[in-house]
């Protein structure tokens, strides 16, 4: 098979070798340079406090032993690996309460690792890939500024970015495994794109760039590749082996097959149908708001320049590449919630687009890269620049933390943002962190009524609102039962914090 090689088609003479070999290391130079500077972006946000997802990830991580809940004593829709990335960042700083948020400075320090290794990797595809110099050197500048942007959520910690390294070590291995004669080496990459692949998806479960990558890059090269089905054998072996791997880890902390296939899979078409049918006005400003973002941020302006620029001088790649991309905005637009953080998703696919666009293209690609590194360095000095007051969660967070009698205490709130409860010091007497699970798994509030009226009902409950009630429920039942056996003690802006009344308000 005839994949794109970067550097000369003839052996160097020895008059041209030096030029050569000085254009790699000016090019490897230019990736150590992105990759210090993709992690420099974070160091500012260090002591910033965690956003909800963050808190309530690495909350779930550090619980998470046999509980009677998905995760321990908590659920939520995501796979193992995410989690257990959230416990390894746990190890990597203290965290703690703070006037504006809990802070734990080794989420923020996870993320940097991740943008960094993610840059590395975009200039080793490149390099395997790309036609031009200018292309590798723009695909690596193209990608520590799209993983530095705060339109693209940056500095928060999410799954989408979790899976980008994931993601761009598949394509690579996969590329390199499909070029040359079949041997161990070969081999070797093949199980390595597979498993790397499948950590991906272990970590988002809809980040299967990678396999669909492979599944059209099969296509294209079948009759074109000796010995293409021990490749695949061996990539499905990989991806395979990880899964395995996953599914008995996770069954050692208590957490079942059955019920990830529940979470991962059979939850994410039911909220979509809970979404469709009455999310509220906010949803469609997140959506507007991201289309507004992928704009300004660059990303769509990159996305339709890349694009055309390879639909008219199409290689072997091209459909693979422009697969994986289609699958990436097709994440975006079907993730229903529309945050932010969505946009990350789409890194691995832009880079490849514009590694492999043609040499033609590369002034209006360069120009559209620049432009996004403009814009992410002018977001990027106005967030450090401004840091956020005390929201109203902090504040709740602090009136929580000064009447507490004890962790035992216990909090529930309704609905979402677990950093309230993280900032708080108590634990979640709800298994429930996010808004949406409720609304799919929970709608009629029964499990919150029982968690309420049973024998260790938490002494806090933070409700958004004058009510329970909201889109997708309904609170009747609960609510009345809030209003006889609570008492509301203070409220901060929309946020009212409800005290459990008489023997069982005080320490249990």
């Amino acid at each position: 098979m005839t994949l794109p090689v970067s550097g000369p088609t003839a052996p160097a003479t020895p008059a041209t070798a030096p030029p050569v070999r000085a254009r790699r290391w000016a090019t490897a130079g230019v990736v150590i340079l992105a990759m210090l500077v993709a992690t420099a972006a974070w160091l500012p946000f260090l002591d910033r406090p965690l956003s909800a997802d963050e808190s309530g990830f690495l909350m779930l991580a550090q619980q998470w032993w046999p509980g009677h809940s998905l995760y321990g004593d908590l659920w939520v829709d995501r796979p193992p690996l995410l989690v257990w990335l959230f416990a390894a960042a746990g190890n990597l700083g203290p965290g703690g309460a703070t006037a504006t948020g809990f802070v734990a400075p080794g989420v923020k320090i996870l993320g940097a690792l991740a943008s960094a290794t993610s840059v590395g990797l975009a200039g080793v595809l490149a390099s395997l890939v790309s036609p031009t110099r200018r292309g590798r050197i723009a695909c690596v500048v193209l990608a520590a500024a799209l993983l530095s942007s705060p339109l693209l959520a940056m500095p928060e910690v999410n799954g989408e970015l979790l899976a980008v390294p994931f993601v761009l070590a598949g394509l690579v291995c996969l590329i390199v495994a499909l070029r040359g004669s079949w041997g161990w080496r070969t081999a070797g990459l093949a199980v390595g794109a597979g498993a790397a692949g499948m950590a991906a998806a272990l970590v988002k479960q809809n980040v299967l760039d990678v396999f669909v990558f492979a599944a059209v890059l099969v296509v294209v090269s079948f009759g074109h590749v000796p010995r293409l089905g021990r490749r695949v054998a061996a990539f499905a072996g990989g991806a395979i082996t990880v899964l395995g791997a996953a599914l008995a880890g996770a069954w050692a902390h208590g957490t079942s097959a059955a019920g990830l296939w529940d979470a991962v899979v059979t939850f994410r078409g039911q909220a979509s149908e809970v979404i469709n049918a009455s999310a509220s006005s906010a949803t469609l400003l997140r959506g507007a708001e991201l289309v507004a973002a992928s704009v300004v941020s660059g990303v769509a302006v990159l996305l339709v320049v890349a694009v055309a620029a390879i639909l008219t001088h199409r290689t072997r790649l091209a459909w693979p590449a422009l697969a994986l991309t289609a699958w990436e905005v097709f994440g975006i637009a079907a993730g229903g919630s529309y945050w932010l953080h969505y946009l990350t998703g789409i890194v691995p696919g832009l880079v490849l687009l514009v590694a492999i666009a043609p040499p033609r293209a590369g002034r209006a690609l360069t120009r559209a890269v620049a432009y996004t590194v403009a814009v992410t360095l002018t977001v990027w000095t106005y967030r450090v620049a401004s840091p956020p007051p005390p929201s109203p969660e902090a504040q709740v967070s602090t009136y929580l933390r000064e009447h507490a009698h004890s962790s035992t205490d216990g909090v529930v709130v309704g609905f979402g943002h677990p950093e309230i409860v993280a900032a708080s010091g108590q634990y979640s007497a709800y298994e429930y962190l996010w808004s949406l699970p409720v609304r799919v798994r929970d709608p009629e509030l029964n499990r919150l009524h029982s968690v309420l009226a049973g024998p260790s009902a938490p002494r806090w409950v933070v409700v958004d609102g004058g009510s329970l009630d909201s889109w997708g429920l309904n609170a009747d039942d609960a609510q009345q039962y809030l209003v006889r056996h609570y008492v509301e003690r203070v409220n901060y802006d929309n946020w009212h914090v409800w005290e459990r009344r008489g023997p069982e308000g005080t320490r249990r």
